[in-house]
Protein backbone atom coordinates (compact mmCIF):
# COMPACT_ATOMS: atom_id res chain seq x y z
CA UNK A 1 0.00 0.00 0.00
CA UNK A 2 1.09 3.23 -0.77
CA UNK A 3 2.23 5.99 1.80
CA UNK A 4 -0.83 8.23 0.75
CA UNK A 5 -3.24 4.91 1.53
CA UNK A 6 -3.84 3.75 -1.98
CA UNK A 7 -3.13 0.92 -4.38
CA UNK A 8 0.07 1.30 -5.88
CA UNK A 9 1.13 -1.15 -8.32
CA UNK A 10 3.00 -3.49 -6.09
CA UNK A 11 -0.23 -4.37 -4.22
CA UNK A 12 -1.34 -6.09 -7.98
CA UNK A 13 -1.18 -9.79 -7.26
CA UNK A 14 -0.02 -11.10 -11.03
CA UNK A 15 1.19 -14.38 -9.63
CA UNK A 16 4.90 -15.98 -9.59
CA UNK A 17 7.41 -14.16 -11.55
CA UNK A 18 10.90 -14.28 -11.62
CA UNK A 19 11.25 -10.32 -13.33
CA UNK A 20 11.87 -7.45 -10.62
CA UNK A 21 8.69 -6.19 -9.44
CA UNK A 22 7.71 -2.74 -9.91
CA UNK A 23 8.36 0.11 -7.87
CA UNK A 24 6.51 0.63 -5.15
CA UNK A 25 5.63 3.85 -2.71
CA UNK A 26 8.58 6.11 -2.53
CA UNK A 27 10.24 4.57 -5.75
CA UNK A 28 7.13 4.74 -8.08
CA UNK A 29 6.31 8.60 -6.60
CA UNK A 30 10.25 9.75 -7.70
CA UNK A 31 9.94 7.91 -10.80
CA UNK A 32 6.12 9.26 -11.38
CA UNK A 33 7.90 13.02 -10.77
CA UNK A 34 10.81 12.44 -13.38
CA UNK A 35 7.92 11.80 -16.16
CA UNK A 36 5.89 14.31 -18.03
CA UNK A 37 2.33 15.75 -17.14
CA UNK A 38 1.04 13.15 -19.21
CA UNK A 39 2.50 10.53 -17.62
CA UNK A 40 1.72 11.25 -13.90
CA UNK A 41 -1.88 11.85 -14.75
CA UNK A 42 -2.37 8.52 -16.56
CA UNK A 43 -0.28 6.80 -13.17
CA UNK A 44 -2.59 8.45 -11.47
CA UNK A 45 -5.83 7.56 -13.49
CA UNK A 46 -4.82 3.65 -13.06
CA UNK A 47 -4.20 3.62 -9.23
CA UNK A 48 -7.33 5.63 -8.51
CA UNK A 49 -8.88 3.19 -11.00
CA UNK A 50 -8.02 0.14 -8.61
CA UNK A 51 -9.23 1.91 -5.39
CA UNK A 52 -12.46 2.94 -6.24
CA UNK A 53 -12.70 -0.73 -7.63
CA UNK A 54 -11.86 -2.37 -4.44
CA UNK A 55 -13.87 0.47 -2.21
CA UNK A 56 -17.08 -1.06 -4.42
CA UNK A 57 -16.63 -4.53 -3.93
CA UNK A 58 -15.07 -5.10 -7.43
CA UNK A 59 -13.08 -8.33 -6.91
CA UNK A 60 -12.00 -8.59 -10.38
CA UNK A 61 -8.24 -8.93 -10.93
CA UNK A 62 -5.82 -6.08 -10.60
CA UNK A 63 -5.17 -6.21 -14.45
CA UNK A 64 -8.57 -6.52 -15.95
CA UNK A 65 -9.21 -3.56 -13.80
CA UNK A 66 -6.60 -2.17 -15.16
CA UNK A 67 -7.89 -3.03 -18.79
CA UNK A 68 -10.71 -1.60 -18.54
CA UNK A 69 -9.83 1.41 -17.69
CA UNK A 70 -6.63 1.61 -20.25
CA UNK A 71 -9.78 1.05 -23.04
CA UNK A 72 -11.59 4.35 -20.98
CA UNK A 73 -8.48 6.22 -21.59
CA UNK A 74 -8.11 5.25 -25.56
CA UNK A 75 -5.55 2.98 -24.94
CA UNK A 76 -6.05 0.01 -28.21
CA UNK A 77 -6.95 -3.02 -26.80
CA UNK A 78 -7.24 -6.52 -28.34
CA UNK A 79 -10.33 -7.89 -29.37
CA UNK A 80 -11.76 -11.42 -29.49
CA UNK A 81 -12.64 -13.03 -32.39
CA UNK A 82 -15.96 -12.89 -34.07
CA UNK A 83 -18.03 -15.43 -33.39
CA UNK A 84 -20.11 -17.64 -36.01
CA UNK A 85 -23.08 -16.09 -34.61
CA UNK A 86 -21.59 -12.42 -34.91
CA UNK A 87 -20.08 -13.31 -38.70
CA UNK A 88 -23.82 -14.34 -39.59
CA UNK A 89 -25.01 -10.78 -38.42
CA UNK A 90 -22.13 -9.23 -40.16
CA UNK A 91 -22.97 -11.20 -43.36
CA UNK A 92 -26.63 -9.50 -43.44
CA UNK A 93 -24.84 -6.25 -42.91
CA UNK A 94 -22.40 -6.68 -46.04
CA UNK A 95 -25.69 -7.82 -48.10
CA UNK A 96 -27.38 -4.54 -46.88
CA UNK A 97 -24.33 -2.63 -48.39
CA UNK A 98 -24.43 -4.26 -51.60
CA UNK A 99 -27.80 -3.72 -51.80
CA UNK A 100 -27.68 0.23 -51.11
CA UNK A 101 -24.55 0.54 -53.51
CA UNK A 102 -27.47 -1.45 -56.15
CA UNK A 103 -24.71 -3.69 -56.65
CA UNK A 104 -26.37 -6.79 -59.03
CA UNK A 105 -28.40 -9.60 -58.03
CA UNK A 106 -25.60 -12.08 -59.06
CA UNK A 107 -23.36 -10.44 -57.02
CA UNK A 108 -25.76 -10.22 -54.03
CA UNK A 109 -26.14 -14.05 -54.84
CA UNK A 110 -22.31 -14.83 -55.33
CA UNK A 111 -21.49 -13.14 -52.17
CA UNK A 112 -24.12 -14.98 -49.67
CA UNK A 113 -23.35 -18.30 -51.08
CA UNK A 114 -19.74 -17.92 -50.44
CA UNK A 115 -20.12 -16.43 -47.24
CA UNK A 116 -22.80 -19.03 -46.35
CA UNK A 117 -20.60 -21.60 -47.57
CA UNK A 118 -17.68 -20.53 -45.30
CA UNK A 119 -19.55 -20.03 -42.02
CA UNK A 120 -21.50 -23.56 -42.98
CA UNK A 121 -17.36 -25.27 -43.34
CA UNK A 122 -16.01 -23.33 -39.83
CA UNK A 123 -19.03 -23.81 -37.71
CA UNK A 124 -18.61 -27.15 -36.69
CA UNK A 125 -14.49 -27.48 -36.42
CA UNK A 126 -14.28 -24.12 -34.21
CA UNK A 127 -11.77 -22.66 -36.24
CA UNK A 128 -10.44 -18.46 -35.81
CA UNK A 129 -11.76 -17.49 -39.95
CA UNK A 130 -9.16 -14.23 -38.58
CA UNK A 131 -6.29 -17.26 -38.76
CA UNK A 132 -4.50 -17.17 -42.31
CA UNK A 133 -4.03 -21.25 -41.35
CA UNK A 134 -8.03 -21.40 -41.27
CA UNK A 135 -8.85 -20.28 -44.33
CA UNK A 136 -5.92 -22.00 -45.95
CA UNK A 137 -7.82 -24.62 -44.83
CA UNK A 138 -11.30 -23.57 -46.08
CA UNK A 139 -10.25 -22.96 -49.51
CA UNK A 140 -8.25 -26.33 -49.98
CA UNK A 141 -12.02 -27.81 -48.90
CA UNK A 142 -13.60 -25.75 -50.97
CA UNK A 143 -11.66 -27.07 -54.12
CA UNK A 144 -11.44 -30.81 -52.97
CA UNK A 145 -15.60 -30.55 -52.77
CA UNK A 146 -16.16 -28.31 -55.58
CA UNK A 147 -13.76 -29.18 -58.02
CA UNK A 148 -14.35 -25.23 -59.31
CA UNK A 149 -12.40 -23.98 -62.78
CA UNK A 150 -9.84 -21.81 -62.41
CA UNK A 151 -12.06 -18.67 -63.00
CA UNK A 152 -14.72 -20.03 -59.99
CA UNK A 153 -11.83 -20.80 -57.68
CA UNK A 154 -10.32 -17.20 -58.16
CA UNK A 155 -13.94 -15.58 -58.18
CA UNK A 156 -14.41 -17.54 -54.48
CA UNK A 157 -10.95 -16.62 -53.21
CA UNK A 158 -12.17 -12.47 -53.93
CA UNK A 159 -15.28 -12.64 -52.72
CA UNK A 160 -13.92 -14.12 -49.39
CA UNK A 161 -11.23 -11.84 -48.74
CA UNK A 162 -13.38 -8.80 -49.34
CA UNK A 163 -15.75 -9.84 -46.59
CA UNK A 164 -13.60 -10.85 -44.22
CA UNK A 165 -10.94 -7.36 -44.81
CA UNK A 166 -13.98 -5.61 -44.68
CA UNK A 167 -14.95 -7.51 -41.09
CA UNK A 168 -11.62 -6.76 -39.80
CA UNK A 169 -11.54 -3.40 -40.62
CA UNK A 170 -14.91 -2.67 -38.83
CA UNK A 171 -14.01 -4.93 -35.89
CA UNK A 172 -10.70 -4.71 -35.08
CA UNK A 173 -9.44 -8.37 -35.65
CA UNK A 174 -6.21 -9.16 -37.65
CA UNK A 175 -7.06 -9.35 -41.91
CA UNK A 176 -6.42 -12.75 -42.19
CA UNK A 177 -5.79 -12.56 -45.93
CA UNK A 178 -2.91 -10.00 -45.15
CA UNK A 179 -0.31 -12.00 -46.20
CA UNK A 180 -1.77 -14.47 -48.20
CA UNK A 181 -1.39 -14.38 -52.19
CA UNK A 182 -4.38 -14.44 -54.09
CA UNK A 183 -4.36 -17.09 -57.16
CA UNK A 184 -2.81 -16.25 -60.68
CA UNK A 185 -6.10 -14.58 -62.35
CA UNK A 186 -6.94 -16.90 -65.19
CA UNK A 187 -7.00 -15.65 -68.51
CA UNK A 188 -10.31 -16.87 -70.54
CA UNK A 189 -9.18 -17.73 -73.96
CA UNK A 190 -11.75 -18.01 -76.75
CA UNK A 191 -14.64 -16.95 -74.46
CA UNK A 192 -16.61 -15.51 -77.61
CA UNK A 193 -18.21 -16.81 -80.68
CA UNK A 194 -16.80 -16.78 -84.52
CA UNK A 195 -19.66 -15.41 -86.58
CA UNK A 196 -20.40 -18.94 -87.50
CA UNK A 197 -20.58 -20.08 -84.26
CA UNK A 198 -22.94 -16.97 -83.68
CA UNK A 199 -25.21 -18.48 -86.47
CA UNK A 200 -25.54 -21.63 -85.97
CA UNK A 201 -26.57 -20.81 -82.88
CA UNK A 202 -29.27 -18.65 -84.38
CA UNK A 203 -30.02 -21.40 -86.31
CA UNK A 204 -30.98 -23.56 -83.47
CA UNK A 205 -32.76 -21.10 -81.59
CA UNK A 206 -34.98 -20.60 -84.73
CA UNK A 207 -35.57 -24.34 -85.06
CA UNK A 208 -36.52 -25.29 -81.72
CA UNK A 209 -37.64 -28.86 -80.66
CA UNK A 210 -40.87 -27.53 -78.85
CA UNK A 211 -43.54 -26.55 -81.58
CA UNK A 212 -45.06 -23.27 -79.94
CA UNK A 213 -46.87 -20.90 -80.73
CA UNK A 214 -44.24 -17.39 -80.64
CA UNK A 215 -41.35 -19.78 -78.95
CA UNK A 216 -38.58 -19.17 -82.08
CA UNK A 217 -39.53 -15.80 -82.62
CA UNK A 218 -38.85 -14.72 -79.02
CA UNK A 219 -35.75 -16.98 -78.18
CA UNK A 220 -34.09 -15.80 -81.57
CA UNK A 221 -34.98 -12.07 -81.06
CA UNK A 222 -33.54 -12.10 -77.58
CA UNK A 223 -30.35 -13.97 -79.16
CA UNK A 224 -29.43 -10.90 -81.88
CA UNK A 225 -30.06 -8.60 -79.09
CA UNK A 226 -27.76 -9.60 -76.50
CA UNK A 227 -25.08 -9.84 -79.08
CA UNK A 228 -26.05 -6.53 -81.01
CA UNK A 229 -26.10 -4.49 -78.08
CA UNK A 230 -24.10 -5.96 -75.35
CA UNK A 231 -26.84 -6.17 -72.66
CA UNK A 232 -26.39 -7.72 -69.62
CA UNK A 233 -29.08 -10.62 -68.79
CA UNK A 234 -30.85 -8.84 -66.28
CA UNK A 235 -30.50 -5.84 -68.63
CA UNK A 236 -32.60 -7.47 -71.28
CA UNK A 237 -35.11 -9.16 -69.59
CA UNK A 238 -35.96 -5.47 -67.39
CA UNK A 239 -36.92 -3.71 -70.82
CA UNK A 240 -40.19 -2.50 -70.84
CA UNK A 241 -41.81 -0.83 -73.92
CA UNK A 242 -41.43 2.75 -72.54
CA UNK A 243 -37.82 2.29 -72.66
CA UNK A 244 -37.83 1.65 -76.44
CA UNK A 245 -37.57 4.69 -79.08
CA UNK A 246 -38.15 2.78 -81.87
CA UNK A 247 -39.75 6.01 -84.43
CA UNK A 248 -36.80 8.21 -84.28
CA UNK A 249 -33.99 8.91 -86.84
CA UNK A 250 -31.38 7.22 -84.62
CA UNK A 251 -33.28 4.12 -82.62
CA UNK A 252 -32.37 3.67 -78.74
CA UNK A 253 -33.21 1.54 -75.64
CA UNK A 254 -32.72 3.01 -71.97
CA UNK A 255 -31.39 1.09 -69.76
CA UNK A 256 -32.64 1.94 -66.82
CA UNK A 257 -30.73 0.17 -64.32
CA UNK A 258 -26.85 -0.94 -65.63
CA UNK A 259 -24.38 -2.38 -63.37
CA UNK A 260 -23.90 -0.07 -60.62
CA UNK A 261 -27.57 1.47 -61.10
CA UNK A 262 -25.71 3.59 -63.71
CA UNK A 263 -29.13 4.26 -66.30
CA UNK A 264 -27.63 4.34 -70.41
CA UNK A 265 -29.07 5.11 -73.44
CA UNK A 266 -27.78 2.16 -75.60
CA UNK A 267 -28.12 2.59 -79.38
CA UNK A 268 -30.24 -0.04 -81.80
CA UNK A 269 -29.32 -1.24 -84.92
CA UNK A 270 -31.87 -0.24 -87.44
CA UNK A 271 -32.57 -4.28 -88.23
CA UNK A 272 -33.40 -5.03 -84.86
CA UNK A 273 -35.13 -1.76 -84.50
CA UNK A 274 -37.38 -3.50 -87.13
CA UNK A 275 -38.31 -5.79 -86.11
CA UNK A 276 -39.30 -4.95 -82.34
CA UNK A 277 -41.88 -2.01 -83.98
CA UNK A 278 -42.90 -5.01 -85.98
CA UNK A 279 -43.75 -7.18 -82.86
CA UNK A 280 -44.75 -3.98 -80.87
CA UNK A 281 -47.24 -3.70 -83.89
CA UNK A 282 -48.18 -7.51 -83.34
CA UNK A 283 -48.68 -7.53 -79.91
CA UNK A 284 -50.31 -3.68 -79.11
CA UNK A 285 -48.61 -3.62 -75.84
CA UNK A 286 -49.12 -1.13 -72.51
CA UNK A 287 -45.80 0.88 -72.06
CA UNK A 288 -45.44 -0.92 -68.47
CA UNK A 289 -45.22 -4.41 -70.24
CA UNK A 290 -42.08 -6.35 -70.44
CA UNK A 291 -40.42 -6.52 -74.51
CA UNK A 292 -39.29 -10.50 -73.54
CA UNK A 293 -42.00 -12.33 -71.93
CA UNK A 294 -42.19 -15.95 -70.70
CA UNK A 295 -44.89 -18.18 -72.37
CA UNK A 296 -47.38 -17.29 -69.73
CA UNK A 297 -46.91 -13.88 -70.45
CA UNK A 298 -44.72 -12.63 -67.71
CA UNK A 299 -41.77 -10.77 -67.56
CA UNK A 300 -39.23 -13.52 -69.33
CA UNK A 301 -37.05 -14.71 -65.93
CA UNK A 302 -32.64 -14.83 -66.28
CA UNK A 303 -32.77 -18.12 -65.44
CA UNK A 304 -35.34 -19.01 -68.23
CA UNK A 305 -33.28 -16.97 -70.60
CA UNK A 306 -29.83 -18.88 -69.43
CA UNK A 307 -31.96 -21.99 -70.56
CA UNK A 308 -32.55 -20.46 -73.75
CA UNK A 309 -28.95 -20.00 -74.53
CA UNK A 310 -28.24 -23.47 -73.18
CA UNK A 311 -31.21 -25.35 -75.23
CA UNK A 312 -29.73 -23.51 -78.57
CA UNK A 313 -26.18 -24.16 -77.70
CA UNK A 314 -26.47 -27.93 -77.28
CA UNK A 315 -28.94 -28.16 -80.72
CA UNK A 316 -26.23 -25.84 -82.54
CA UNK A 317 -23.68 -28.71 -81.37
CA UNK A 318 -21.44 -26.06 -79.88
CA UNK A 319 -18.66 -27.50 -77.68
CA UNK A 320 -17.86 -24.46 -75.47
CA UNK A 321 -19.79 -23.01 -72.50
CA UNK A 322 -22.19 -20.29 -74.30
CA UNK A 323 -23.64 -17.50 -71.70
CA UNK A 324 -25.52 -14.40 -72.04
CA UNK A 325 -22.09 -12.98 -71.12
CA UNK A 326 -20.43 -14.94 -73.76
CA UNK A 327 -22.57 -12.84 -75.70
CA UNK A 328 -21.61 -9.86 -74.49
CA UNK A 329 -17.94 -10.53 -74.84
CA UNK A 330 -18.69 -11.31 -78.81
CA UNK A 331 -20.05 -8.42 -79.42
CA UNK A 332 -17.24 -6.12 -77.40
CA UNK A 333 -14.59 -8.51 -79.71
CA UNK A 334 -16.31 -7.88 -82.72
CA UNK A 335 -16.42 -4.28 -82.38
CA UNK A 336 -12.93 -4.14 -81.55
CA UNK A 337 -12.12 -6.07 -84.38
CA UNK A 338 -14.04 -4.07 -87.19
CA UNK A 339 -13.50 -0.32 -85.30
CA UNK A 340 -10.10 -1.02 -83.44
CA UNK A 341 -11.26 1.47 -80.42
CA UNK A 342 -11.19 0.63 -77.14
CA UNK A 343 -12.77 3.78 -76.06
CA UNK A 344 -16.20 3.30 -78.58
CA UNK A 345 -16.51 -0.39 -77.35
CA UNK A 346 -16.36 0.90 -73.72
CA UNK A 347 -18.90 3.31 -74.19
CA UNK A 348 -21.06 0.66 -76.19
CA UNK A 349 -20.99 -1.83 -73.61
CA UNK A 350 -21.75 1.04 -70.58
CA UNK A 351 -18.39 0.86 -68.94
CA UNK A 352 -16.45 4.08 -67.52
CA UNK A 353 -13.09 2.35 -66.85
CA UNK A 354 -10.92 0.93 -70.02
CA UNK A 355 -9.34 -1.88 -68.06
CA UNK A 356 -12.52 -3.51 -67.68
CA UNK A 357 -13.12 -3.43 -71.50
CA UNK A 358 -9.85 -5.36 -71.73
CA UNK A 359 -11.43 -8.36 -70.19
CA UNK A 360 -13.80 -8.52 -73.01
CA UNK A 361 -12.51 -7.48 -76.26
CA UNK A 362 -9.88 -10.56 -76.95
CA UNK A 363 -7.86 -10.92 -79.38
CA UNK A 364 -7.90 -13.79 -81.92
CA UNK A 365 -4.56 -15.60 -82.95
CA UNK A 366 -5.51 -15.07 -86.23
CA UNK A 367 -5.11 -11.23 -85.94
CA UNK A 368 -1.44 -11.54 -83.97
CA UNK A 369 -0.43 -13.42 -87.22
CA UNK A 370 -2.09 -10.75 -89.17
CA UNK A 371 0.19 -8.68 -86.69
CA UNK A 372 3.12 -10.06 -87.58
CA UNK A 373 2.58 -9.86 -91.40
CA UNK A 374 1.67 -5.77 -91.17
CA UNK A 375 4.88 -5.64 -89.50
CA UNK A 376 6.49 -7.38 -91.73
CA UNK A 377 5.68 -5.66 -94.88
CA UNK A 378 6.47 -2.18 -92.75
CA UNK A 379 10.05 -3.35 -92.21
CA UNK A 380 11.42 -4.50 -95.27
CA UNK A 381 8.55 -4.00 -97.97
CA UNK A 382 8.06 -0.36 -97.53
Amino acid sequence: MAPNGQLSFADLDTGPTTAEPPPAGPELSKRASSSGPTDRAALAALETALTDARASADDRPPLVVLSACLASLGAPTARPAPTTASLRQARDDWLRRLTSTCRSESAHRAYRNAIDDLLAWSEPRGGDLFDETTIVDYLASYQERAEPAPATYYRRFVLIRRFLRWVSRRDGVPDPFLDLEPPPKPRQERDWLEQDEFRRLLDAAAHPERNLPGLAERDRLALITLVTTGLRRSELCGIDWRDLDLDAAAPTLLVRRGKGGKPRMQPLPAGLAGELRALRTARAPSPEEPVFCGLAGGRLQQTILAEIIRRATKRAGLEKHVTAHTLRHTAATWLRQELGDTRLVAEYLGHADLSTVARYAHVDRTELFAAAGRLEHIAICD
